[in-house]
């Protein structure tokens, strides 16, 4: 077996997904824009580097994994949904807007949030909204994301949207494979399907909870900004 070019070290092999043509797939997979898998691996790889001489472990410095303000810096600087008056996607309301949601419940109920990650037909983010909402549970929580990001898609007049979510029951629940008997849920189904029925195109997805770490990081950033 020919194995000339192959990398035969994992700092080869991190150096050579970085240059690699099909990290849009890679990234995609792994629910992060193309740049911030390139920026993780890059970082992975410093860390992994070794110096000529002793051979140590070369650190990260702490100004690399946080920003200003100890903001977590994991994730691509982007506009707020709410600061856009008109669609991020170029072509407008004839793109396609793939969104990621997730809600937050410290105490279920308690203090609770909101993350939305709005990106474009390939997944990679253009904008992103985070807010604090009250007391609430967690699947409170989650359906009020969903509503934030059909409200922005409206605003912006976007016809088609693929919703991604890790929280199966409110993907049943929209794919009327559940029923939605509860009381503090009914209205903000009620509220799903109206903003949706507009649309040309709307699918829910469920994806694992690995890959809507953004939405997540969103949601316990409000959570933490009230604090």
């Amino acid at each position: 077996m020919d194995t000339e070019g192959r990398p035969e070290t994992l700092i080869e092999l991190l150096r050579t997904l970085e240059r690699s043509s099909d990290l849009r797939s890679l990234a995609r997979e792994c629910g992060l824009s193309v740049r911030e898998l390139r920026r993780r691996l890059s970082i992975w790889r410093r860390e992994m580097q070794t110096d000529d001489e002793g051979g140590e472990v070369k650190p990260v410095r702490k100004e690399e994994k946080t920003g200003a303000k100890g903001k977590n810096a994991d994730w691509p600087d982007l506009p707020r949904a709410e600061d856009l008056a008109e669609s991020p996607l170029p072509g407008g309301s004839r793109k396609l807007m793939t969104v990621h949601t997730d809600g937050a419940s410290r105490g279920n109920p308690g203090p609770a949030s909101i993350g939305v990650v709005f990106g474009d037909a390939a997944g990679e983010p253009v904008c992103v909204h985070g807010e604090a909402i009250g007391r609430a549970t967690n699947n409170v929580a989650e359906y009020r994301a969903v509503v934030a990001a059909l409200e922005h898609c409206k605003r912006w007049k976007i016809k088609r949207v693929y919703l991604h979510m890790d929280s199966e029951l409110i993907v049943r629940q929209l794919h009327g494979t559940y029923r939605v008997k509860s009381p503090d849920l009914r209205p903000l189904y009620q509220q799903v399907v109206f903003l949706s029925r507009d649309l040309a195109e709307f699918r829910v997805r469920h994806i694992k909870r690995h890959r809507n770490a953004h939405a997540d990081a969103l949601a316990n950033e409000a959570l933490d900004a009230q604090n």
